[in-house]
């Protein structure tokens, strides 16, 4: 065994491994913004800053229009255990044995309402992506006939 291996020890093997994982999820966000939206990976990062900032409004939405409910804090209690027993009967007796089981669940469920919020945030930024281009092809036109024109006048006055 050398000296080097000897050291090499759980945490090491772990932040190795977390940022090999961390390298696939960022290769998987280029793949998909690409896919979705066509992007390079020079535009990759301010896309997601977008894609995050909108999903932060949409989320921000939901919570405001939560927030403007009357509930009591024993209303919120007795819901809340109720969702919880709900999750754990569903899953099964072996589920109550599970540490952070019912937190998972509760997780599950929030990310499944959030769901179709996120799906039209991502729709209407993918319409404004499509406006985008139509308006750069529509300007670079412009600049291609505005060029073309200027050539033809120059090589008109040589004549």
């Amino acid at each position: 065994m050398t000296e080097s291996s000897a050291v090499f020890g759980t945490s090491k093997l772990f932040l190795a491994d977390s940022r090999l994982a961390l390298a696939v999820l960022n290769h998987l966000r280029y793949q998909a913004l690409n896919r979705v939206f066509g992007v390079s990976r020079g535009q990759a990062n301010v896309l997601t800053v977008i894609v995050v900032l909108s999903a932060a409004d949409g989320a921000y939405e939901a919570a405001r229009r939560i927030t403007g409910m009357r509930v009591s804090g024993v209303d919120a209690a007795i819901g809340g255990f109720a969702l919880r027993e709900a999750g754990l009967r569903v899953a099964g007796p072996a589920a109550r044995e599970i540490p952070g089981f019912p937190t998972l669940v509760a997780l599950g469920i929030v990310g499944g309402l959030a769901g179709p919020t996120l799906r039209r945030t991502a729709h209407r930024m993918r319409a404004g992506t499509q406006h985008l281009r139509a308006a750069e092809a529509r300007i670079r036109r412009d600049r291609i006939a505005r060029y073309v024109a200027a050539q033809d006048r120059g090589r008109a006055s040589k004549a």
